[in-house]
């Protein structure tokens, strides 16, 4: 059987990612480690395949909860142009539901093996994990970028946006157009970055001097069109808000069809905002204001920043925080005087 690249690995006593790093020829590598890779090389017979094979291994690991959000197919997409561009090999993990409730003090057996062969890896949304994994992936050479993902760990580097700033510049444009009832739809438990998003909800309203807001927050069942409107006809059953905002646009539709349903037009009678501005934001009856979020330049920038810390493993890890944009469209207008917190009673 011939030598593989893990057999020089075991033999030299290093990581997968530094004798690849030896045999591309980077300077990122000890002497003495040097020395030890092309010893063992030579002593296997190993020969590397470098014309059947990418430069660079990439896993990326989805997070449970990221399965059924709009945005990653976008963040994917981004991330598959820069594996395109340094011709790079990038293997997919979905991990299941179990996989990711709590940390765990090894990675589960799915994760185990495709972490092994990686040089680089990606986490897309939240994956509880122990600082003991974390050190091993640092241990053994293995670069690691979160996106979207809420994590202290000063071993990793994080791509995502500013949640608190966007949703604040959401609450700021209504509060213009005279809006003092806002209500916000956010999804399931257990999603991590949208547990953000309804915190900075939270402190969007209450900055805004909006507390009585706070009643207005309604949980939906899931991230798509129906829990969208599931959640809004629950919503609409006991109060009348002036705007509504909800965590993506697929639920924000879903909303446009519980106001419409419950005899409200949008904008005249009540504002929706969604966020994400996804390709259906811009095809809504009536087109709907969102916040823009770069998803595929997300991607790229964690792709690529992976690539950069795989090449230089001496770069130190950073958290990149991508700006958001309000977009304003014909889903939001003034609201009508006297508004004020409600009831379907009171009117």
């Amino acid at each position: 059987m011939k030598p593989t690249m893990q057999d020089v690995a075991d033999l030299a006593q290093v990581s997968r990612a530094t004798v690849s790093r030896v045999l591309a020829d980077s300077p990122n590598v000890s002497q003495d480690k040097r020395a030890q890779v092309l010893e063992a090389v030579r002593k296997l017979g190993y020969k590397p395949h470098k014309k059947l094979r990418p430069r660079y291994q990439m896993l990326i690991c989805i997070s449970p909860t990221q399965k059924t959000d709009p945005f990653h197919e976008q963040i994917l997409d981004g991330i598959q142009d820069v594996v395109r561009t340094y011709k790079l090999k990038l293997s997919r993990l979905q991990l299941q539901a179990d996989s990711s409730r709590q940390p765990h003090r090894q990675f589960p057996p799915s994760m185990a093996k495709a972490v092994s062969q990686a040089q680089g890896l990606i986490i897309l949304g939240n994956i509880p994990m122990s600082e003991q994994q974390y050190l091993h992936l640092h241990q053994n050479g293995i670069p690691t970028v979160i996106i979207y993902g809420i994590g202290n760990s000063q071993l990793c580097s994080y791509v995502g946006i500013d949640e608190r700033r966007a949703m604040i510049e959401i609450v700021s444009e209504l509060m213009q157009l005279g809006h003092k009832n806002i209500a916000y739809i956010h999804g399931p438990e257990g999603n991590l970055d949208h547990r953000e998003r309804l915190r900075a909800f939270k402190l969007g309203v209450l900055s805004a001097h909006l507390a009585d807001s706070l009643k207005l927050i309604i949980q939906a069942n899931s991230w798509d069109r129906q829990g969208g409107y599931e959640a809004a006809v629950r919503l609409l059953t006991s109060y009348k808000p002036s705007a509504i905002i909800t965590a993506n646009d697929l639920m924000a539709l879903g909303a446009y069809r519980a106001v419409k349903e419950a005899g409200f037009r949008i904008p005249e009678d009540v504002s929706v905002v969604g966020f994400g501005d996804l390709e259906c934001a811009k095809n809504a009856d009536p087109p709907l204001s969102t916040i823009a979020v770069p998803l595929r330049s997300i991607g790229k920038w964690a792709a690529a920043l992976l690539h950069t810390k795989i090449v230089e493993q001496e770069l130190a890890p950073v958290r990149l925080t991508v700006p958001t944009v309000f977009r304003q469209r014909d889903s939001t207008a003034q609201a009508k005087m006297n508004n004020r917190p409600r009831t379907r009673v009171e009117e």
